[in-house]
């Protein structure tokens, strides 16, 4: 425990009685401050009580009981760390919504020239990819989800069984899976 002696020093400036307070105290202030806020935040409030008590010695009162007055230093500006933690992460959250709905603003305005660009576009790789497929099952896949037939009726087209196209536009939405972006496929 420091004694008095030591704390009337540290009132008068000595840098000698701050060393050893702070030789003291730091460890067990930090060992308080860590089980509240994380170590390196636990850190920095250390330090800067610490710098606080040091700026501020001449007010010390050596008789009122320091030891208490450190402790609820620390857990004041632990406090104040997740006030400031609480506000921040608000303001944060608040500033995503105003820019999503700024976002969604601008979409609803320019929506059928974006949609058309997106579609033009989502329709240049489609074909460039089913260019890429042998032709039975490429035109197996065109009639089921272009031309929106079923699979008996593209069979009887064809002059294939049922299954077989099936089969088709089976291996066509696995090989499309592959080499979409998911928002690209679940669109298709």
């Amino acid at each position: 425990m420091i004694d008095l002696c030591l704390l009337k020093e540290l009132k008068s400036g000595s840098h000698k009685a701050f060393e050893r307070v702070f030789r003291y105290y730091y460890p067990r202030v930090m060992a308080y401050t860590a089980v509240i806020v994380d170590e390196v935040t636990a850190e920095d409030i250390v330090q800067d009580i610490f710098l606080y008590i040091w700026e501020n010695h001449v007010n010390i009162e050596p008789n009122s009981g320091f030891n208490s007055y450190l402790y609820q230093l620390a857990y004041t500006r632990c406090m104040d760390y997740y006030r400031t933690k609480k506000r921040d992460n608000q303001y944060a959250i608040h500033s995503g919504n105003v820019y999503l709905e700024e976002c969604e603003k601008l979409l609803q305005q320019d929506a059928s020239v974006i949609q058309n660009l997106y579609s033009k576009d989502f329709s240049r790789r489609l074909n460039e990819l089913l260019e890429k497929l042998p032709v039975q099952r490429r035109d197996a896949f065109i009639m089921t989800y272009v031309e929106g037939l079923k699979a008996r009726e593209v069979a009887e087209r064809m002059n294939i069984p049922q299954r077989t196209v099936e089969s088709h536009v089976y291996l066509t939405l696995k090989y499309l899976k592959q080499k979409m972006s998911k928002n690209d496929f679940y669109m298709l």
